[in-house]
């Protein structure tokens, strides 16, 4: 790493989901909060709704997965880990496109990945607190960014290494989309057998789920002042004290 200190722009190869045309408001976020955190801003945009053809659904796209938005973004994700395997670099960092970032995402983010070690494990980081999962305040450690888990936090913001994405792509090729991709990453990678880490504390927010953004895929409409305040409430009681894995 030439910049000891900067975003280590010659091992990640960073990719944020968004769409052609449209949620010009999350564009404009992600331009502002990556640029002010010096994060690399590379949209990726294919495989939006109407790019994905009876031809390309039946390819890829396992029959009863039917939902236009939720099989987009699972392509998005795909598109992006082959895209990434095209390259030399030795770690794929993905986001969507409506996440906050820590005043100090940088320097947090090269600790973990110092604390990852070799890019040769077979790991996924996430960074974000998708769904409100932490690990509890009385498990972390001094100095410890990475928490092995039980299983996935959100697909919002995670970082991943050649032998994962290379896993990824093959199963996929195989068994096709089936589900939201949260739940096939999650699924995929117990089959496969991919170390899943939490960054502790998170070093990422997702505004569909704070109250920033409405969500551009899934779930019912909520007031966002309602989303906000019932976010955080679950948010700090469950750093002090963890959830049940699936609650």
């Amino acid at each position: 790493m030439a910049d000891k200190s900067g975003f280590p722009r010659d091992l990640v190869f960073t990719r944020i989901c968004h769409v052609k045309q449209g949620y010009d408001d999350r564009r404009r976020h992600i331009v502002r909060e990556f640029d002010r955190r010096g994060v690399p801003v590379t949209f990726y945009t294919d495989w939006d709704r109407a790019d994905i053809t009876p031809e390309i659904r039946a390819e890829l796209v396992a029959p009863d997965f039917v939902h236009p938005a939720q099989v987009s973004l699972a392509l998005k994700h795909v598109g992006i880990w082959r895209d990434f395997l095209e390259t030399d670099l030795p770690y794929c960092l993905v986001f969507e496109d409506d996440v906050f970032l820590a005043r100090d995402f940088v320097a947090k983010f090269r600790q973990g990945l110092a604390e990852l070690g070799s890019p040769m494990r077979k790991a996924v980081i996430y960074f974000g607190n998708g769904s409100n999962y932490y690990t509890p305040s009385w498990k972390l450690r001094r100095g410890q960014r990475l928490y092995p888990a039980l299983h996935a936090r959100c697909a919002d913001s995670y970082l991943i290494t050649r032998s994962v994405a290379e896993a990824r792509c093959a199963w996929i090729d195989q068994h096709k989309i089936y589900t939201v991709i949260d739940h096939q990453i999650e699924q995929m990678d117990e089959k496969l057998g991919v170390e899943m880490l939490w960054f502790e504390r998170p070093i990422v927010e997702q505004g569909s789920e704070n109250g920033a953004f409405q969500t551009s895929v899934a779930g019912k409409m909520q007031p966002l002042l309602y989303k906000k305040l019932k976010w955080n409430v679950k948010k700090y009681r469950r750093m002090i004290f963890g959830h049940n894995a699936r609650s």
